[in-house]
């Protein structure tokens, strides 16, 4: 759903993309996992970040969906869990992954991340590769 793509969808791309729950954060530590990358906009599910504020329509679709509240699936001392919990595990994540990332579904591979210098930065455009033996 992406801006430029054949079906742009910028709603469907940032508020409504899917994500893990706390329960992933915490396979992905068990499992000694390195970097995980995501064909959406973000690793965190709309729901479980600021998201579930500035868009209470897109919260009263997913409760409605559900038959849950928000705050029962996401608790809200989870909010950007991915964000907050791997990262001080050194675990890694690539967000707008795209290409033939469904080649590598659910493989392990050797990653490499070549980023654009952005001097200041915490972020970067990335060229992605997945080195399959």
């Amino acid at each position: 759903y992406y801006f430029n793509g054949s079906t742009p969808d910028e709603t469907a791309y940032f508020c409504k993309h899917p994500g893990p729950y706390k329960e992933f954060a915490e396979w992905a530590i068990e499992n000694k996992l390195r970097w995980i990358g995501f064909d959406c906009g973000s690793a965190d599910h709309p729901m479980n970040n600021i998201i579930r504020d500035l868009r209470p329509d897109i919260t009263k679709q997913f409760e409605k969906k559900i038959r849950k509240k928000a705050d029962k699936v996401f608790p809200r001392e989870s909010w950007s869990n991915i964000h907050k919990t791997l990262f001080p595990y050194d675990i890694i994540h690539a967000e707008n992954l795209g290409g033939d990332i469904d080649k590598v579904l659910n493989k392990r591979t050797q990653i490499g991340a070549f980023p654009w210098r952005f001097v200041g930065g915490d972020g970067s455009i990335c060229r992605i590769i997945a080195f399959v033996e």
